[in-house]
């Protein structure tokens, strides 16, 4: 959650937002016994994975496209290369790729196109992740078991559908194009 502050009756009051993913913090971990970091190559990270370097999907115009924005910084609302959130990502990548109109929200995404399983998953899917019993976060599914999308901690980055915050707040995921 990210604090923000808002005018209320002319008094500030501060406003928590959900932001678009986690922060790379210490977890718990009892077997270690104690807090330790995620392992680097599951974090965020606005590196191509070696995994997929040199690969072709079918989808490389969208690919191209996402990848184009890697490390432009996260801002909440945003939709441009000053700064992107989770679905103003997607949805500049879409409109540019495909000329799709999609909504600036990754819940409303998520009621567009058709259901995928984690099974199933084809590079230009869109996965989404859950807090709280709500959708609050996207990206744009690889291959390779990674995912693109606008992170708070570093922006637009790469990162693994099995880390330990994404392996658990999976919550389903997306097609919104025809399979290529």
């Amino acid at each position: 959650m990210i604090g923000r502050w808002a005018r209320l009756g002319g008094t500030l009051v501060p406003v928590f937002l959900a932001a678009c993913g986690p922060l790379v913090r210490p977890y718990y971990n009892r077997d270690a016994g104690g807090y330790i970091m995620p392992d680097p190559s599951l974090t965020p990270t606005p590196l191509v994975p070696s995994a997929l370097k040199g690969r072709s999907t079918g989808a490389d115009g969208l690919r191209k496209a996402a990848e184009a924005y890697l490390g432009v910084p996260y801002r909440f609302g945003g939709q441009s290369r000053s700064g992107f959130d989770c679905s103003g990502f997607i949805r500049q990548v879409f409109a540019e790729t495909h000329g799709l109109d999609l909504p600036h929200s990754s819940a409303a995404m998520y009621g567009r196109g058709e259901s995928v399983s984690r099974a199933d998953l084809k590079t230009g899917d869109v996965v989404f992740f859950k807090s709280l019993g709500f959708v609050d976060h996207a990206g744009i599914y690889m291959g390779g078991g990674y995912f693109i999308h606008s992170a708070t901690s570093v922006g637009v980055a790469y990162s693994a559908l099995d880390a330990p915050y994404f392996g658990s707040h999976y919550a389903g995921a997306r097609r919104l194009l025809s399979a290529p």
